[in-house]
C-alpha cells in the first residue's frame, strides 16, 4: 500500500523550494528593473548622439579617403543632413554647435567639388547659423572666418566677406581666428583696390579691370522678361573672346537661368530657362575640362526631359546629354540609356536622325547615308605641337603631339663633317600646323635643330643631334603622342622601359602602346596636391629686370594674383610670397611655403636677355644646369640671394637624393604644355623653350615640388607688349593654373579631359 504524504509535508517542501529560488529570482528582478531603468528608449532608433555624432565624423573622413564617392553629391548630403539632425534632435547635448559646424564643412566639401554657389551659399549660411545660435561657442570665429573665406572664393562677394570679417574681430578680439582673418582682410582690400596697376602702361591696366556684374533682378516679378535677357547676355558672352571662358560670368547666368524655372513660369519658358542652364555648364566645362562640371552639364540637360517631357527640348537635352557622355566622359553605356529614351519617346522628333546617327556610331554599325558618313568619317591626323627636354648634355626626348594616331616611319642618317646625325620621321597621311612647320633650331642641347616639311600627302620631321649613339621611339594613343629618345656617348636613353633600348646602327619601325599608368613615387604613395605656393619673382627694392616698360615685379604680381583667384575657384587653397609691391628674401619664400605646409611651389619670373631677338615661354625645375642658356638664367635669378656656396652645395646634393626632381620635373611639363595650349586657344603665338633643369636659389628648401615660370622677355620688342596686355597675362594665368591642375589630376589618377594632354608617365616636353 503507498504511502500516503500528508498536508502538512506538503506544505514545507514548497516552502523550501521558494526559499531556494528567491535569491536567484531577486537577482532577476533587480537585473531588469536597472535595464529598464538605464536603458536609453531611443537607442532602438537610433545610438546615442554623441555615437551618432563620432559616427557621423568617421563618415567624412572615409568619404574624403574614396576617391570615387566623394566627387558624388549624393554622400555629402547625406552626411550634412546627419549632422543637421543630431543638432535638431538633442537640445540638450552641449555639443550641438561642432554638429551644426560639421554640416556646414560637408556643405563646403560638397561646394568644392560641385563649384556651384547654391552649394557655396548653403556651406555659408550653415556657418552663419552657428555664429548667430551659438555666440559663445568656441567655434563661432572659425564659423565666421570660413563664412567669410567662403564668401569671398566662390560667391564672389568681397564686401559681404569684409563684414563678416568685421563681425568676427569686433565679437572675438582674441579669438585664434583673428590673425587669418586679418591676412584675409588684407588680401580682399587689395583686391578691391586694385593695387596692382602697371604704371607704365595704365591703358593696358584698364582692360584688366573686372567687367561689371549681370544686373541680377527678380525672376518672380518678370520671368519671361528676365530670361528674354538672360540670352542676349549668353549670346553676348559667347562672342566676347575676353571673357568667354571666364568661371564667374557663365555661373551668374546659370543662376538667372535657374532662378527663371524656380519661379515656375509656363511650361515653355521654365524648359527653356533649364536647358539653356545646362547649356551654361556645357560651356564653363568646355573652358576647365572637368568632368565633374560635364556630369553637373548632364544632370541638367537630363532634368529638362524629366521636368518637362512634352516641351520641344525634351528630345534636344536627351541628345546633348548622351553626346556629353560619349564624348567627354567615354561613357557609351550611359550615351545609349540617354538615346533610347530619346528614340522611344520621341521617334518623330527633330532630333531623330542624329540620336539614331550617334547610336548607330556607338553600336559600330555603319551610317545609312552620306551626311552620316561624312559625320562619321575618323579625323585627319595633324601635327599640332612639337617640343623637347634635355634631362642632361648627352640625352634628349622630342615630343610630337597629334590630334588622333597615325602610322609612322623612323630612320637615321648618319652625318659628315659639314652635317649633323640626324633621325627622319615620315608621318603617314598627316597634316602639320601652321606654327609647327616653321621648325625650330635648338642651342645648348644635343639636339640642335628641328625642320618640318609636308610632302604631297605625309609629314617630315628631321630631328639634327650632335651625336647619335641610341635612340628609341614610341607611339601613345591617349593622348596620341610620338617620343622620341636619343643619347649620346655612353648614356642610358632617358626613362627607357626596361630592355627598350635601340643602337643606333639599328633602327627599327616603332611600335604602339596604350597610355601606361603613373608609376612616380608621388602616386604610389597617395599623395595629393590641396594648396600650392604662388611666388611672385622680385618686388619691392628688388625690381627685376626692366625693359620696353616693362617692370618685372609688378608682372609676377599681377600673373600670381590672378592665378591664385582661378586655383581658388578650382578648389585648391592658395599661399602667397606677396601680395603686394614688397621685398621677400629668397629664403623666406620656401621658409613661408614649408611653414604653410604647401604641396606645390611655383616662382613666376620674366626673363631678359641681351639678344633682344630671342623670345619665348619656358619651365625650369631644379637640378644642375642642362645648359649654358639654363646656367645663365639661374645666375641672373640667384643674384640677390643670401645664401653661401657651401651651403648651396650641400642643399643641392640633398635635393638630388630627393624625389623632389622627377616631381619638379612633371610639374613643370605640365605646366609647359597646358599654357602653351591654352594661349593657342587664345589666339597666341608663343614660341616653346621647354623645360629646363638649373640650381635656382629660390627653389632651393623647398619640401615640395617646385617649380620657376619664366613667362617671356621682356627684352624682345612684340613679347613686351603682349606682356603689357592684361588679356595676354589672364591667358598666361589660365594656362598656368591648367599645368597645376593637370598634375593634380594626375596624382589622383583621374584621366580628364583636360590631363589627357599630359602624359601619365614621362613628364616630358
Amino acid at each position: 500500500m503507498a504511502k500516503r504524504t500528508k498536508p502538512s509535508e506538503k506544505t514545507g517542501y514548497g516552502t523550501g523550494a521558494l526559499r531556494r529560488l528567491a535569491p536567484p529570482l531577486a537577482f532577476m528582478l533587480a537585473l531588469f528593473v536597472l535595464v529598464v531603468l538605464c536603458y536609453d528608449a531611443g537607442y532602438s532608433a537610433l545610438p546615442p548622439t554623441e555615437k551618432r555624432y563620432a559616427d557621423a565624423k568617421a563618415g567624412v573622413e572615409r568619404l574624403k579617403l574614396d576617391e570615387k564617392r566623394s566627387m558624388q553629391r549624393e554622400p555629402w548630403e547625406n552626411l550634412a543632413k546627419e549632422f543637421n539632425d543630431i543638432y535638431r534632435s538633442d537640445a540638450d547635448w552641449p555639443n550641438r554647435a561642432a554638429a551644426l559646424f560639421k554640416a556646414g564643412e560637408s556643405l563646403e566639401q560638397l561646394a568644392r567639388r560641385s563649384f556651384t554657389r547654391k552649394d557655396a551659399q548653403r556651406a555659408v549660411d550653415c556657418y552663419e547659423e552657428v555664429a548667430l545660435k551659438h555666440a559663445d561657442s568656441r567655434l563661432a570665429d572659425d564659423a565666421l572666418f570660413r563664412a567669410a573665406l567662403l564668401t569671398a572664393s566662390y560667391l564672389k562677394d568681397d564686401k559681404a566677406a569684409l563684414s563678416l570679417l568685421d563681425r568676427l574681430e569686433r565679437q572675438y578680439p582674441r579669438g585664434d581666428m583673428r590673425p587669418q582673418a586679418r591676412e584675409l582682410r588684407r588680401n580682399l582690400t587689395a583686391s578691391l583696390t586694385d593695387a596692382v596697376a602697371t604704371p607704365a602702361a595704365p591703358a593696358a591696366e584698364q582692360q584688366a579691370a573686372p567687367e561689371a556684374a549681370l544686373p541680377e533682378v527678380r525672376p518672380a516679378q518678370r520671368p519671361q522678361a528676365v530670361y528674354q535677357q538672360a540670352k542676349a547676355d549668353m549670346d553676348a558672352l559667347r562672342k566676347d573672346k575676353k571673357r568667354a571662358c571666364w568661371r564667374e560670368p557663365w555661373e551668374k547666368l546659370e543662376q538667372r537661368f535657374l532662378s527663371v524655372h524656380a519661379a515656375k513660369p509656363s511650361a515653355a519658358i521654365g524648359a527653356g530657362a533649364l536647358y539653356r542652364a545646362a547649356v551654361c555648364r556645357e560651356a564653363l566645362a568646355r573652358c576647365s575640362h572637368l568632368d565633374r562640371e560635364f556630369k553637373e552639364a548632364i544632370d541638367l540637360y537630363a532634368a529638362v526631359q524629366q521636368e518637362y517631357p512634352r516641351s520641344a527640348l525634351a528630345d534636344d537635352a536627351l541628345y546633348q546629354a548622351a553626346v556629353l557622355s560619349t564624348q567627354e566622359l567615354k561613357d557609351a553605356g550611359q550615351a545609349r540609356r540617354f538615346l533610347g529614351e530619346q528614340l522611344k519617346n520621341y521617334a518623330k522628333g527633330d532630333m531623330a536622325p542624329k540620336g539614331r546617327q550617334l547610336m548607330a556610331e556607338l553600336d559600330g554599325g555603319a551610317p545609312k547615308n552620306e551626311s552620316v558618313r561624312a559625320a562619321a568619317r575618323p579625323v585627319a591626323p595633324e601635327l599640332q605641337m612639337l617640343s623637347w627636354d634635355s634631362p642632361g648634355k648627352n640625352s634628349v626626348e622630342v615630343v610630337l603631339e597629334l590630334n588622333t594616331t597615325t602610322n609612322y616611319d623612323t630612320r637615321l642618317v648618319r652625318g659628315n663633317k659639314s652635317q649633323p646625325d640626324r633621325l627622319v620621321l615620315r608621318l603617314k597621311n598627316t597634316a602639320v600646323a601652321d606654327e609647327v612647320r616653321k621648325g625650330v633650331k635648338v642651342n645648348g642641347s644635343l639636339l640642335q635643330n628641328i625642320a618640318v616639311k609636308k610632302l604631297k600627302k605625309d609629314a617630315q620631321v628631321e630631328l639634327s643631334f650632335r651625336e647619335v649613339a641610341r635612340f628609341d621611339t614610341d607611339s601613345e594613343e591617349d593622348p596620341s603622342r610620338i617620343i622620341v629618345r636619343v643619347t649620346a656617348g655612353k648614356n642610358r636613353l632617358p626613362r627607357a622601359e626596361k630592355g627598350d633600348i635601340d643602337v643606333a646602327e639599328a633602327p627599327r619601325r616603332s611600335r604602339r602602346v596604350s597610355a601606361r599608368q603613373v608609376a612616380d613615387m608621388a602616386s604610389q604613395l597617395g599623395l595629393s596636391v590641396q594648396r600650392v605656393f604662388i611666388d611672385a619673382g622680385h618686388g619691392g627694392r628688388d625690381p627685376g629686370t626692366s625693359h620696353n616698360k616693362v617692370v618685372e615685379r609688378i608682372i609676377t604680381l599681377d600673373i600670381a594674383l590672378r592665378l591664385g583667384r582661378l586655383l581658388e575657384a578650382n578648389g585648391l587653397d592658395v599661399v602667397y610670397s606677396r601680395r603686394d609691391d614688397r621685398a621677400v628674401g629668397l629664403s623666406q619664400r620656401t621658409v613661408a611655403a614649408n611653414r604653410k605646409e604647401c604641396d606645390l611651389f611655383v616662382s613666376i619670373h620674366v626673363n631678359a636677355n641681351e639678344d633682344r631677338s630671342v623670345q619665348g615661354f619656358e619651365t625650369y625645375y631644379l637640378d644642375f644646369a642642362s645648359n649654358q642658356h639654363a646656367a645663365r638664367v639661374a645666375a641672373l635669378e640667384n643674384a640677390r640671394s643670401e645664401r653661401r656656396l657651401g651651403n648651396m652645395q650641400s642643399m643641392l646634393a640633398e635635393v638630388m637624393l630627393s624625389a623632389r626632381v622627377d616631381e619638379s620635373r612633371r610639374l613643370a611639363s605640365d605646366i609647359q604644355r597646358l599654357s602653351l595650349f591654352r594661349l593657342k586657344r587664345r589666339g597666341y603665338e608663343v614660341r616653346n623653350n621647354g623645360t629646363k633643369s638649373a640650381p635656382f636659389h629660390v627653389l632651393l628648401g623647398a619640401n615640395m615640388p617646385a617649380v620657376l615660370v619664366e613667362v617671356g622677355y621682356c627684352t624682345h620688342g612684340q613679347e613686351a607688349k603682349r606682356l603689357l596686355d592684361a588679356k595676354y597675362r589672364h591667358a598666361l594665368a589660365e594656362g598656368l593654373a591648367e599645368g597645376i591642375l593637370a598634375y593634380r589630376d594626375r596624382l589622383s589618377k583621374r584621366r580628364t579631359a583636360q590631363n589627357s594632354l599630359t602624359d601619365a608617365t614621362s613628364g616630358a616636353m
